[in-house]
């Protein structure tokens, strides 16, 4: 599904059947992320309720679509806010990698500051803080390599993590 683009008319009947509640499952995560292939930004009031949904896969499409597709800069604090609440540890862990999407290469302070706490803290599941300290090396300075690296199992989080740049952020 990813990268088929849609005609207008395509889309316009998509949102129909969504909002006439004609979707289910699946084919409403497809229309999300079509919405969001196709920059179809007049899909965004039914793209936005989706993140209260009670369906967490639906929370992060959503999510990606309002941040990594759309870039909507004010979904900055909806990003933060799931990452640092929400009770699905995969909605947590994408939205911080949201969070490094929405400001890639920005060098943002408060949100390599917010991104460090959630690193630094060792209550949190693993797979999240791994997610905050590649979003954070994204914000600094995006490094697909690196990236990909940080994306793999032969990634060591406590021996390869730079304990001292993250710190810097943490106080």
């Amino acid at each position: 599904m990813e990268g088929t683009k849609k005609s207008q008319a395509e889309l316009e009947h998509l949102l129909t059947m969504l909002q006439q509640g004609k979707l289910q499952g699946r084919e409403v995560y497809r229309a999300v992320q079509m919405f969001g292939e196709n920059h179809f930004l007049r899909a965004r009031p039914e793209v936005e309720a989706l993140l209260r949904s009670d369906d967490p896969e639906l929370r992060c499409v959503a999510l990606k679509v309002l941040t990594q597709y759309w870039r909507l800069s004010e979904h900055w604090e909806t990003a933060r806010l799931v990452m640092l609440n929400d009770p699905d540890v995969e909605c947590r862990f994408r939205a911080a990698s949201n969070l490094g999407a929405l400001e890639m290469n920005t060098q943002d302070e408060l949100t390599l500051k917010i991104l460090a706490q959630v690193v630094c803290n060792e209550q949190e599941e693993r797979i999240v803080r791994e997610s905050a300290y590649a979003a954070m090396r994204s914000v600094l300075l995006y490094e697909p390599r690196e990236q990909l690296h940080m994306a793999t199992r032969s990634f060591d989080f406590d021996r390869e993590v730079d304990w001292k740049l993250v710190r810097q952020y943490c106080s």
